[in-house]
């Protein structure tokens, strides 16, 4: 029995635009941290901004969905949400993501979910975090600009509730 693609709900749309905007505005929150906070808790700013690059950036880089097959089935779980889910039909993105890509997408899949012996790049926050927030806040701006017209006001919302959040006043979202 042959799975169908899964097409999101109006309703699954509306929703995923708050959990989208959540995870970018704590994507924002730990490189602000990142760079302000104090050794030993800015260290976990680091992994949190690294795990919230990955995962927005495989959604605003991915062009299929990744599911979870639920064992002894051909069902799936509701499978992740993408960038392509918000733009006009027929929209390319042409935003790239392009030191994470090189330098650091493959790396940080082994070092953020698995203890590795692949482990051979070193990690400089000092370094990486103010070049890879321009970078996200570029092509942040690139997909807000793209945004189907029906999305566009939805996202400002949500990023405004994000920003009037209790511990995000003063962190640029």
């Amino acid at each position: 029995m042959a799975i169908e693609p899964f097409t999101p709900t109006q309703a699954q749309l509306n929703e995923g635009i708050i959990h989208v905007c959540y995870e970018y505005a704590n994507l924002m929150s730990a490189a602000y941290w990142d760079q302000k906070g104090a050794a030993p808790w800015r260290t976990q700013c680091d992994d949190a901004f690294l795990l919230g690059y990955r995962k927005l950036g495989d959604f605003l880089l991915n062009k299929e969905r990744s599911s979870i097959k639920v064992s002894g089935t051909d069902r799936e779980e509701l499978p992740d949400i993408l960038a392509l889910d918000y733009l006009p039909s027929g929209f390319v993105p042409t935003w790239t993501l392009e030191a994470w890509t090189k330098e650091w997408r493959s790396a940080m899949n082994k070092q953020l979910a698995h203890v590795s012996f692949i482990r051979n790049k070193s990690w400089d926050h000092r370094k990486w975090v103010p070049r890879l927030e321009a970078e996200f806040r570029e092509t942040w701006g690139k997909f807000l600009a793209a945004l189907d017209t029906n999305y566009q006001q939805p996202f400002a919302d949500e990023i405004n509730r994000c920003r009037n959040k209790e511990g995000f006043p003063g962190i640029t979202l």
